[in-house]
């Protein structure tokens, strides 16, 4: 069975550098490529039911978008790649999307301000227990630099 890498990545520019990472470790370990996105509106629990909805799927829009742009970057260096946006909660969706598609490494970058839910400090936690319990590698980025590799 052909290795899969997932890349979770949340798009823009500070995104580019871990992006490539991924591609370029994909590229030398021919390995397929999942670029993944996931969008979370539980913030919004108190808003009204439509208006989750609207915010739902502009935010599915807006991550595949982002997503379709890695992909082409990735196909230009001749990596095979696939992409999906999926909804909840970050490290549930994780866990699942690596068992459904079979992933045999993870690459997931920090925030490079230290903002949001991707802090350093959660992505080494994250990628210590991913690890362990599905048995996957787990490479943590910082600005495309390899921080941690945690071994099943």
């Amino acid at each position: 069975m052909k290795n899969r890498i997932l890349c979770p990545t949340r798009g823009g520019k500070a995104s580019y550098a871990n992006q490539d990472r991924a591609i370029a470790l994909a590229k030398e370990r021919e390995a397929d490529l999942l670029f993944l996105y996931v969008s979370n509106v539980k913030f919004l629990g108190l808003t009204s039911r439509p208006f989750i909805v609207d915010i739902e799927t502009e935010l599915d829009e807006m991550g595949e978008f982002i997503l379709i742009m890695a992909q082409e970057r990735a196909e230009k260096a001749g990596v095979q790649t696939e992409i999906t946006v999926e909804r909840g909660v970050f490290d549930k969706v994780l866990k699942a999307v690596i068992q459904e598609q079979k992933i045999s490494t993870v690459v997931l970058g920090s925030s490079k301000e230290g903002t949001g839910i991707t802090t350093e400090a959660y992505v080494q936690k994250l990628g210590e227990t991913i690890s362990q319990e599905l048995g996957v590698e787990f490479i943590v980025l910082r600005d495309g630099e390899i921080q941690k590799v945690f071994n099943q």
